[in-house]
């Protein structure tokens, strides 16, 4: 039989966090019982039915759960919440602004609903870029585990896909810095695949409006300046700053590395690393004309936007890229999907109960207010019987 959806009448699921929400109750106990929303993997009450088993990626700050063959939640871990209360807030910020917008990117991770610390977004089946050129690679095993030096790359990536990626990523950034963002963090492992092997780009947690100063990124996906008021900082976030890293971007997929990974400059002698790019002294550009013009443009800081930029890239690679075929992404009908999991409970009661109609919320308050008022009647006629008998 399948399972009944939970509604705001099954009076025994919201009974207790009702009374909860009716108490006063002291401030320690109030981020105690935030903390326990925000940790979906606590020891000490789990109330977000997602689990370990769900997990398909983890990042820095978030662990990306599935919740739907469609669908999947990104939610920060206990990590990121102990040093910052909203770790994804500047995500949830763009996404936002993106929502304020009527045309829709195709290159862009779709996102269906942003809550300060959930954001639901349209799950790709194929990984990242980044996953998918690291198995093009062999590379020694640490006895951790881990995997650590380059040795040698296995295989090259079709250049084909490569010039479809590269220009699905520079539509992406051209619709950022529409929006008067820019993205701070564009490397390959921030670049999902669908089912089609189209690029969207996501992670959007180090976005910010231009004229930021640039902390996210180092050599060799940014270059610090050499002279002016900014000197030996990596400047403000800009096209200038997208472009590099979409130089060094296009360079890794080319050449199957990092530049200089493959002289374990980085590891060996990272001082070494920051010199040459400061300098100007990069790798050298041998192994596709086209694709080592567009590398070598964008490390020079050719293009002064990034609509240019993604205009420049098209015109050059439009006889070498396969075509894209994109899947039609329903997005009223899987926001709803989400709504309804909201409303069953996937993130909370709280959250579970914020998200019903509005004339549900009202019986549920009255229900609760009534209860409250009970119990503290029953225990006060308690106190009195206990007194005089």
């Amino acid at each position: 039989m399948a399972r009944r959806p939970l509604r705001i009448y099954n009076i025994p699921y919201f009974r207790n966090k009702v009374l909860e929400l009716h108490q006063p109750h002291s401030p320690s106990k109030e981020h105690d019982s935030l903390n326990t929303l925000q940790h979906p993997h606590s020891s000490e009450t789990p109330m977000i039915p997602i689990r370990r088993k769900h997990g398909v990626g983890c990042g820095a700050k978030a662990i990306i759960h599935k919740a739907s063959e469609t669908i999947v939640v990104k939610v920060p871990h206990s990590t990121a919440l102990a040093a910052d209360k909203n770790p994804i807030s500047a995500e949830v910020k763009f996404y936002n602004r993106m929502f304020e917008e009527k045309g829709r990117c195709l290159d862009i991770v779709e996102c269906f609903i942003a809550l300060p610390n959930f954001i639901f977004l349209s799950y790709c089946c194929n990984d990242t870029v980044g996953r998918r050129f690291s198995n093009y690679q062999e590379r020694e095993l640490l006895p951790s585990g881990l995997h650590g030096r380059l040795m040698s790359v296995k295989q090259y990536e079709d250049p084909a896909l490569i010039a479809r990626w590269i220009q699905q990523l520079s539509s992406a950034l051209a619709f950022v810095e529409k929006l008067g963002y820019t993205h701070n963090d564009q490397h390959l492992g921030n670049c999902l695949l669908d089912k089609n092997l189209n690029l969207k780009l996501c992670d959007f947690d180090r976005a910010t409006t231009i004229g930021q100063f640039l902390e996210s990124f180092i050599e060799p996906w940014a270059i610090k300046l050499t002279s002016g008021p900014l000197i030996d900082t990596y400047g403000l976030t800009s096209a200038r700053t997208e472009q590099f890293a979409v130089g060094t971007f296009l360079y890794s997929m080319v050449y199957g590395h990092e530049p200089y990974e493959d002289i374990h400059l980085r590891e060996d002698n990272p001082d070494e690393l920051f010199r040459r790019f400061r300098n100007m002294e990069f790798p050298d550009l041998n192994r596709h004309e086209v694709f080592d013009e567009l590398i070598s443009a964008c490390w020079h800081n050719v293009y002064p936007t990034m609509a240019l930029l993604d205009y420049d890239f098209k015109r050059k690679t439009k006889d070498i890229a396969s075509p894209a075929n994109y899947e039609v992404i329903n997005y009223a009908k899987e926001k709803h999907a989400c709504v309804s999991m909201i409303r069953r409970g996937l993130l909370g009661p709280e959250l579970a109960l914020s998200y019903q109609p509005a004339w549900q919320r009202c019986i549920h308050a009255t229900l609760g207010s009534l209860l409250y008022v009970w119990r503290r009647t029953v225990n006060f006629l308690g106190l009195f019987f206990h007194k005089w008998y």
